[in-house]
């Protein structure tokens, strides 16, 4: 037989009763010798008789409420096994009242069938028995009630002069009130023990609550890896009901090695004194491999000796599963964009060389159309005619153009290749340096210049000179027609970035058109109003991007615009 809490707690209340049943006889018998009287023996046998049938139904009453369960396999002891017999479980409260009444009569009947004298021997002891029972049944006041209707029966039928409750002699009196004394303490101290079983068995209700619901597996297991409790959880993982699995190890639940590995985990666990929180591989018994994360950690007795362990072990199959699926999915797609974008590469590549290529070979013939073209106006324009030179101006001003825009193809594919070098640069130095080159090509240009001081930025010095020409000659340029022209380069300060900001006063833009400005080749304006071929804004944009930067644009028809651009980390501190 296994010694679980239940068959501990059967066979003390079987010891038990055994002795106090034999004890009881002995005792009995024992007093009825004292009686030669044969009305009073039939008497007090009947009464000892009486009293043992109703100390017996009492005793089993308390003795049956607290019979453990059968799958306890715990440390609960035999005092606290009794003690969850007799908390005092919910009955109306009249009931309780009316028990202590009717035991308190009884009792009193009882005492009466004796036939020694009320008067001669009291025997207030006995009426200790109702006050008891009622208080451990119903509370304080039943307790209570059962405490003073014993004390008034004492009083009125016992102590002399009988049915009155006047007690003349002062031994009575003391005697009196000693039993009224422990009435009212035990009582007192019954209601005090179970209010604290009552909150104890509310915090394992609780407790039970929790445990049984959650669905990780808790379980408790002693020193030698036997399981002490196993919540529903539990059982289901490993596929047996909770009653096979307390007193048992894992040896008998799982396979090897999957048992001993998580013995062995539970002794260091319990050597080291310590919770750990670790993944545990586990197979069970009809063949299902789970992954759990586990905590464990010792418990701990009154005196700090380790004792056993507690577990709380959550099954993560499904989610080691999905992680290892997005693992293989990342790698995959990773191998994905790394095919990608060497294929992207080496088709930039192809098609930078095939740009270049293009350029470089429509160089040569263009350079011949424009030499030959130029011979012919200097040596042979007396045998041409009118109509002859103006198709020969047109070929020249058409072979002119095409070098304009092949020289733009040429720096727009320089712009995006080749390696970026950040360094400090100083704009308004350099935009000082362009400006002049600019008035120095129109002199008779009255154009106010306003570069504001110690503006700079870091990036590759030779892409933002570019990029800031293309800008600042854009500005002069749509500026031309504007009588007092004003090109300004500054800087300004929005949600804590800084901008270098170019603006003019010149033909400005319609915004409706803003998105066509930095594409190339696209112009906004006649070529005869403003020559050009429209890869300029492109090429900036381009450089300020390759940088990490934005470039934004603003402008009214007739009034100006403004080009913005930031690059990252770029700006000196604003002050």
């Amino acid at each position: 037989m296994k010694y679980s809490a239940r068959n501990r707690f059967i066979l003390f209340a079987v010891a038990s009763y055994t002795i106090l049943a034999l004890a009881w006889i002995f005792l009995s018998d024992q007093l009825l010798t004292a009686f030669s009287d044969i009305s009073s023996l039939v008497w007090l046998s009947t009464a000892k008789g009486v009293f043992f049938v109703v100390a017996s139904a009492a005793m089993f009453f308390f003795a049956l409420r607290a019979v453990p369960p059968a799958e306890s396999f715990g440390r609960q002891t035999i005092l606290e096994t009794l003690s969850s017999g007799i908390a005092r479980k919910r009955f109306p409260r009249s009931i309780m009242y009316a028990f202590a009444v009717v035991m308190t009569l009884v009792t009193l009947l009882v005492r009466t069938s004796i036939a020694i004298p009320f008067v001669q021997r009291p025997m207030m002891i006995l009426f200790m028995f109702p006050i008891i029972l009622s208080a451990l049944l119903g509370g304080l006041g039943p307790g209570l009630l059962s405490t003073a209707l014993a004390a008034c029966c004492v009083a009125f039928f016992a102590l002399p002069p009988t049915h009155s409750f006047l007690i003349s002699n002062s031994h009575d009196l003391l005697q009196w009130s000693f039993l009224v004394t422990n009435g009212v303490a035990v009582t007192l101290l019954s209601e005090m023990l179970q209010r604290t079983l009552a909150r104890a068995e509310e915090n394992r209700r609780l407790l039970d609550t929790v445990v049984s619901g959650t669905p990780d597996s808790v379980f408790v297991k002693d020193t030698q890896g036997r399981y002490l409790l196993a919540n529903a959880a539990t059982a289901e993982f490993i596929g047996k009901p909770a009653n096979e699995i307390i007193g048992h190890d894992d040896s008998a639940l799982f396979p090897e090695p999957s048992a001993s590995e998580v013995m062995a985990i539970d002794r260091v666990i319990m050597t080291a004194g310590c919770a750990q929180t670790h993944e545990e591989h586990v197979s069970t018994l009809d063949g299902k491999k789970l992954v759990f994360l586990a905590t464990k950690g010792p418990v701990f007795d009154d005196t700090g000796q380790v004792i056993g362990l507690f577990g709380i072990s959550r099954e993560i199959s499904n989610r080691k599963q999905a992680e290892e699926q997005i693992h293989r999915l990342n790698a995959d797609l990773e191998q994905r964009v790394c095919e990608r974008t060497a294929e992207l590469q080496a088709a930039n590549v192809e098609l930078k060389e095939l740009a270049y290529a293009l350029t470089h070979n429509l160089g040569a013939p263009l350079r011949a159309i424009n030499g030959f073209s130029r011979i012919l106006l200097e040596e042979h324009a007396a045998t041409l005619d009118g109509e002859a030179r103006l198709c020969l101006d047109q070929l020249r001003d058409a072979g002119e153009q095409m070098g304009h825009l092949i020289d733009g193809i040429l720096a727009l594919l320089r712009c995006t290749s080749g390696e970026l070098r950040r360094e400090p640069v100083d704009i308004s130095s350099l935009a000082t340096r362009i400006l002049n080159g600019l008035s120095r090509t129109e002199p008779e240009r009255p154009v106010i210049r306003e570069v504001e001081p110690n503006l700079s930025v870091m990036g590759d010095a030779a892409m933002i000179e570019l990029a800031l020409s293309h800008l600042l000659d854009n500005a002069w340029k749509f500026s031309r027609e504007t009588a007092h022209a004003v090109i300004r380069v500054f800087a300004d300060q929005v949600n804590g970035q800084r901008r270098i900001c170019i603006a003019d006063n010149g033909a400005g833009f319609d915004d409706d058109h803003r998105d066509l400005l930095f594409q190339p080749f696209q112009r906004l304006h006649r070529q005869d109003e403003f020559p050009g071929i429209g890869i300029g804004l492109a090429t900036v944009q381009r450089i300020i991007h390759r940088h990490g930067g934005e470039l934004t644009a603003e402008g009214v028809p007739g009034k100006g615009a403004t080009f913005r651009f930031t690059l990252p980390e770029s700006a000196v501190p604003f002050t």
